[in-house]
């Protein structure tokens, strides 16, 4: 039976040999044949089911638990199988078994709405970096309650470098959207003759309570 993963490399396959006909062969007769070819094998038979995040559930991958199961809405039209396996090898990525940051991950990409690919990596590459530090915080702490202050100290620096890890990922993440442009606004303002120019915030107000005005008689 020809697997879900070996009709995506067929399709590849396809596409290679498509782009060799176009390089080596006068009017690659054979070229669009071969990019039909490898279109209808990308074509999903029906949309697949994904979670909140973005990602691609599959009830079918083995190894797969409960937890993974209840992630799960319809996916929207036009996938195709490429984006369906990267989509299911990113989330199998955060499941490794020294940790599970599939739900922080999968929670962080909905928080930020993620929009693309790179996106959603971004935000379980900061999710991994948050539990990474919480992990680390946490030894470095145990370390210290032991009088191992060498040890404590070199694990709440790793810990520290992670925390700036995240905070470049939300960085990341601003100038992805906003082009990287930066909007600076300048004022101009002209000064008659005479005049005088005061910069700053000027406030204006009536007389304070309980002031004297005139000169006393």
């Amino acid at each position: 039976m020809t697997t879900h993963k070996s009709l995506t490399e067929a399709a590849m396959l396809k596409r290679r040999e498509a782009r060799y006909e176009r390089d080596f062969k006068t009017g690659a007769p054979l070229a669009p044949m071969f990019e039909r070819q490898a279109a209808e094998l990308l074509k999903l038979e029906r949309p697949p089911d994904v979670g909140p995040g973005g990602e691609v559930v599959n009830e079918q991958v083995a190894g797969l638990g409960q937890r993974r199961w209840n992630i799960r809405e319809t996916l929207r039209a036009g996938a195709d199988r490429i984006a369906e396996d990267a989509s299911l090898r990113r989330t199998d990525l955060l499941m490794q078994p020294s940790f599970n940051a599939v739900a922080m991950g999968i929670d962080a990409a909905e928080a930020i709405g993620a929009g693309n690919s790179l996106e959603k990596m971004l935000a379980h590459q900061m999710a991994l970096a948050h539990e990474g530090t919480m992990r680390l915080m946490d030894q470095a702490l145990s370390f210290e309650a032991r009088q191992d202050s060498v040890e404590s100290c070199r694990l709440a620096n790793t810990a520290a470098r992670l925390m700036g890890v995240f905070q470049d990922g939300l960085l990341t993440l601003q100038r992805l959207r906003s082009g990287g442009n930066q909007t600076v606004t300048v004022q101009h303002v002209n000064v008659q003759a005479g005049a005088q120019a005061v910069i700053g915030n000027v406030g204006t107000g009536g007389r304070k309570r309980g002031g004297r005005s005139g000169k006393a008689g």
